[in-house]
């Protein structure tokens, strides 16, 4: 009688310590770099001091010669998980969203691309 008390003493332990995970992560600038923001911006006539105006500090500045570069970014990591004794799963969804600006030796804007990622819809 003493082993299956101990059987289901150890699977109810075993059942009890199992659990869920969930994961949110947030890292980076916050996305103002939309289109309507961006639409304000003039290739060959904005310069730096207009962009960190719209957008405020960057994530990195890149210099690349006479060149220089804005980059902006913004990581989400969302997923979920379970947790077992002897097995463990997590999914865990990244996304990026980015914008990058480029400027010439005159800190003109010559060029630049954003990226903003499209929620799922259901």
């Amino acid at each position: 009688m003493k082993y299956p008390a101990l059987l289901l003493a150890t699977l109810v332990s075993a059942l009890l310590l199992a659990s869920c995970a969930q994961y949110d992560n947030r890292r980076g600038v916050e996305v103002t770099w939309l289109p309507a923001v961006t639409g304000q911006l003039v290739k060959g006539s904005s310069t730096r001091r207009d962009v960190l105006a719209l957008l405020g500090p960057p994530s990195q500045l890149i210099s690349l010669g006479d060149e220089t570069v804005l980059y902006y970014l913004f990581e989400h990591s969302e997923g979920e998980g379970l947790i077992l004794l002897l097995y463990n799963r997590m999914e865990i969804e990244t996304r990026y969203d980015r914008a990058v600006f480029f400027f010439d030796g005159n800190d003109v804007l010559t060029d630049y691309a954003t990226r903003t990622h499209a929620p799922a819809t259901p």
